[in-house]
């Protein structure tokens, strides 16, 4: 019974398509993150989450997948790689990846921005993972302000407006 049960499990881990995330695979991926002044993301100041579904999949019905933070000293911008498994999505089919950086360890920090989706062709155990294309350009990440944060900003400039307005 144990043996069955243990064979159920493994066979449905090969159900399930599998790629490497990592933004430096010369000569074809080096896709650095970094901000609008040139410097580039390290450690864990920053995370990258990465989102999926299969092909097609609404950005907002992407599920969570996987998290990685950032390399430091010469490495700054580059990610620590990861293979990532997508549930639901069978080895050589298509599944689409949204990246989504963070400031700070962990997905409850400030949001800087999304990147993508792009499509990546997964695979199954025993065959190697696709790598995820992201292409030579780099990712220019800035702070993306809340709700709150661009409505005290539009109450605030209404003021200034205003005050102007009565002299």
């Amino acid at each position: 019974m144990i043996a069955v049960a243990a064979l159920m499990v493994s066979i449905a881990a090969y159900g399930q398509g599998q790629f490497v995330f990592n933004n430096r695979v010369p000569p074809d991926i080096n896709a650095k993150f970094q901000l609008a002044d040139g410097t580039g993301l390290s450690g864990t100041d920053y995370t990258v989450q990465l989102l999926g579904g299969a092909a097609g999949t609404a950005v907002g019905s992407l599920s969570p997948l996987a998290t990685t933070d950032f390399r430091t000293g010469a490495a700054v911008g580059y990610v620590n790689p990861l293979t990532v498994t997508v549930p639901g999505v069978a080895g050589g089919k298509d599944a689409d990846i949204l990246l989504r950086v963070f400031q700070g360890a962990g997905t409850s920090g400030m949001q800087y921005g999304d990147f993508g989706p792009f499509t990546v062709t997964v695979q199954e155990a025993p065959a190697t993972p696709n790598n995820l294309a992201l292409g030579t350009n780099p990712f220019v990440v800035s702070a993306i302000p809340e709700p709150a944060t661009l409505a005290l900003a539009v109450l605030g400039l209404g003021g200034l407006l205003a005050i102007r307005r009565r002299k």
